[in-house]
């Protein structure tokens, strides 16, 4: 017979309506998920049509994650003055103005100042998605609670690369961004009715702002050092004076958070060589799946042929089949549990990689399918064994510091995995003495480049392997 009484700790309002709030928590989460890699499918277009190179089109890509990285502590801070209610409501409103604003941007600029707006809004969202649902369940609960937030991640990533095809075949690609107002505005109504936590109110300080400017400091110089590397000719002076930035940034942030009462990240976390290592091989782990996520529609519209839905549907396969084998690798993990999980996992996803640039290299497309199928598998045996194991090497009342950190190395990887994808690209081809477009390139130049850049994924897995790997 199910508990219905309400626990001492849980407000009744809240706790009665659990259910719908987790709904709404979870579509919030799902749509900044999906804007993640929905880009990915449209960038191909959106960089013919504003007759820009990959290298300057990639900031459509990382804009929004590099936001996300830059303010999502920030907005963690914040929420116990402005209340976890009023934060996910004025970020809902913020992400689905600003999906509409990416629509009808008009340019590259625009589009881009655009993404960034949209990602202050997702970091909104997801800054406080596991706070809200840890207050609102009773403890012997969250278990189930947080598993539906890891199916509804999975699902962003499968859904993402198909609809994004779907969207730009069938009406363009403002529509990848368009697709999210609908969506918004309907969840704006039962989030204004359900979502009543009785939080906030407090003085509204952030104790830590000097922390806050240097991490948006050095994001700021740290795209910029990739930008510069990503559109050839490069010019070195620009590029020494972005890397002196970012190391300035970064010593001046350590050097801050070291002193300051009230960090904005407790840097004592990186003193656990138990936590540093996997978050590490995350990092590396999340650089190779994106450089496969950014070349594979490159190459299937540019040397293939093929169109964007086509193109999203390969890009299904991959995640289809992490969430098909997620639950078995999950059951082995817990009834055969070894540290060495993550290690296999990711070494597997390296063999794959190493396939699948063959495959790229030769255009041999059933191969490429298999090695997306093992890569698959392999993510699923890699990536929970390893959240848990960074969860599980802090103290328990560090957890929500280590959680965000997971947000934070997450997007970090993600980023780097977007700008490695078009330097390796764009680098290639300049020594070349290719210029046109890249779609134009076609099947006589572009193959054995795309190879090479997965060839690169297939070593950042192996790095990933040799940190997760427990004597």
């Amino acid at each position: 017979m199910p508990d219905t009484a309400v626990p001492a700790t849980q407000d009744t309002f809240a706790f009665a309506h659990r259910g719908a709030i987790l709904l709404i928590v979870l579509v919030g989460q799902f749509m900044a998920v999906v804007d993640n890699n929905i880009v990915a499918i449209a960038l191909p277009t959106i960089t013919r049509t504003f007759h820009v190179p990959l290298g300057q089109s990639q900031w459509i890509a990382t804009a929004y994650i590099i936001t996300i990285i830059a303010t999502v502590l920030i907005f963690g801070t914040l929420s116990p003055a402005l209340g976890k209610t009023r934060l996910f409501l004025f970020g809902l409103v913020l992400f689905t103005a600003s999906s509409a604003a990416c629509g009808l941007a008009g340019s590259l600029p625009l589009l881009v100042l655009a993404r960034i707006v949209q990602g202050i809004g997702a970091a909104m969202l997801l800054s406080i998605s596991m706070a809200i649902i840890m207050q609102v369940f009773p403890p012997h609960e969250r278990g189930k609670a947080l598993g539906y937030v890891t199916a509804t991640i999975g699902l962003g990533l499968i859904i993402g690369p198909a609809l994004g095809g779907i969207l730009v075949d069938a009406f363009g690609w403002p529509f990848v961004f368009f697709v999210n107002v609908p969506i918004g505005i309907a969840l704006l109504v039962p989030a204004l009715h359900y979502l009543r936590l009785g939080d906030g109110g407090g003085r509204l300080s952030l104790p830590d702002w000097p922390g806050a400017v240097l991490l948006i400091a050095l994001m700021a110089g740290f795209a910029l050092f990739l930008n510069e590397l990503a559109n050839p000719p490069v010019n070195i002076a620009n590029l020494a004076a972005y890397a002196g930035f970012s190391l300035a940034a970064l010593g001046a942030f350590v050097a801050r958070e070291r002193k300051a009462a009230s960090p904005l990240l407790d840097l004592s976390i990186f003193s656990t060589r138990r936590f540093v290592l996997p978050a590490a091989s995350l990092i590396f782990y999340f650089v190779a799946t994106f450089i496969l996520l950014i070349i594979l529609p490159f190459y299937f519209e540019g040397v293939m042929g093929w169109k964007p839905t086509q193109v999203g549907f390969m890009a299904f396969v991959m995640p289809v089949a992490m969430i098909a084998s997620a639950p078995i690798c999950g059951w082995a993990y817990d009834t055969f549990p070894s540290k060495n999980y993550p290690a296999a996992g990711v070494a597997g996803m390296g063999a794959a990689f190493l396939a699948c640039g063959y495959g790229f290299g030769t255009q041999d497309v059933p191969l490429i399918v298999i090695a997306l199928i093992l890569a698959g598998l392999c993510r699923s045996v890699f990536q929970g064994p390893n959240v848990i194991e960074i969860m599980g090497a802090l103290p328990a009342e560090k957890a929500g510091v280590a959680s965000s950190i997971l947000v934070t190395l997450q997007d970090l990887g993600i980023m780097l995995g977007i700008s490695a994808a078009s330097i390796l690209l764009v680098l290639q081809l300049d020594h070349l003495g290719y210029t046109g477009a890249i779609l134009d390139a076609g099947a006589g130049i572009l193959p054995p480049l795309v190879a090479n850049a997965l060839y690169a994924g297939g070593l950042c897995c192996f790095v990933a392997a040799l940190l997760s790997f427990r004597r």
